[in-house]
């Protein structure tokens, strides 16, 4: 346990350890949050089909999410102990126990950063889990939350590692870490001074495509980079590192920073999507075809966000922002 310290296989472990001290048929490891649906990271001896039905019927219904968004404590709990506390614990123990073929359920909650917390959870398929369960339990969640603190330091202190990876550290220019839901998890300092000063730094992350690993752009202040995590970076999984870097010397005319903030700002999801790819130098047909929309919205489109630029084409769009959308 103590040797995964740091690395992508440290929650398996702190499930199996779970696991070998209070009997059981399956596992479960959900990273939980106040403000988003339950992320599934990992299952033991779970059929796919289950995963996909409470995917599917049971985000909005788990009782022990409700308990986080409610109370946000760590510590360990029993699906016993949530039954007909609400409605939806009600229908989860109707709808979910009933389709996963288990009878009690007992979980250990870790707080992360921001408004986070990974659950790792035990299910029985005969029984419930006995006053002696829930005592050992409480007994050892000291040890287990004390390696998961260690784990997330040690997270940390990679991230700050000079060799660590590009994707994969937090320099010491600001940075903010984000969830796949575009909620922050974590954020320096700097950052936030940085977020505050420059209107700019908002309204350009929104244009930010998930689709794409790296991305650069450039905000009135700084050179804003982004890459996106892998599912396994356990922080954010499936999220994404914004840094912001010195800008390099201008070497056009000055301009208004805050017209193109609010400009940005105005344009809906859409705009922003066609805009990124009109920045690239993307045809119509193929705009179209990424976005999954006809040639006439695309265009469409366009003439709203001329519009709202105030110019009359795409080449008077282009040289207008461009500078805004370098190539990484």
């Amino acid at each position: 346990m103590a040797a995964s310290i740091g690395t992508t296989a440290f929650h398996r472990n702190l499930l199996g350890l779970f696991g070998r001290c209070i009997r059981s048929d399956s596992g479960w490891i959900i990273r939980y949050s106040r403000v988003a649906p339950p992320d599934v990271l990992h299952t033991s001896n779970v059929p796919a089909e289950i995963v996909e039905f409470y995917h599917k019927k049971c985000l909005n219904i788990d009782p022990f999410s409700l308990y986080w968004k409610n109370h946000g404590r760590p510590g360990v709990l029993t699906l016993a102990e949530l039954k007909n506390t609400g409605p939806e614990s009600i229908l989860y123990t109707k709808i979910f126990t009933a389709a996963a073929n288990i009878s009690d359920e007992i979980g250990m909650f870790f707080s992360t950063v921001g408004h986070c917390c990974f659950g790792v959870f035990l299910e029985r398929e005969k029984g419930v889990f006995t006053p002696s369960d829930i005592r050992r339990a409480n007994l050892i969640f000291p040890a287990l939350e004390g390696f998961h603190k260690s784990h997330l330091g040690q997270l940390f202190n990679n991230l700050r590692r000079n060799d660590a990876p590009e994707a994969m550290k937090l320099i010491r220019s600001p940075s903010s870490i984000r969830d796949r839901h575009n909620l922050e998890v974590f954020a320096t300092d700097s950052w936030r001074t940085a977020l505050a000063s420059d209107p700019t730094i908002g309204p350009l992350i929104e244009t930010v495509k998930p689709d794409e690993s790296v991305q650069t752009l450039l905000t009135r202040d700084y050179l804003l980079r982004t890459e996106s995590f892998d599912r396994d970076f356990p922080l954010a999984p499936g999220g994404r590192i914004f840094t912001l870097e010195s800008k390099p010397s201008p070497t056009i005319a000055p301009i208004n920073y805050q017209a193109t903030a609010a400009l940005l700002q105005s344009l809906t999801p859409r705009e922003r999507g066609v805009l990124t790819m009109v920045m690239k130098g993307e045809s119509t047909a193929r705009i179209a075809q990424t976005l999954r929309i006809s040639k006439g919205t695309v265009k469409n489109c366009k003439i709203r966000i001329y519009r709202k630029a105030d110019v009359n084409s795409e080449r008077d769009l282009v040289r207008s922002l461009g500078q805004f959308f370098p190539s990484p």
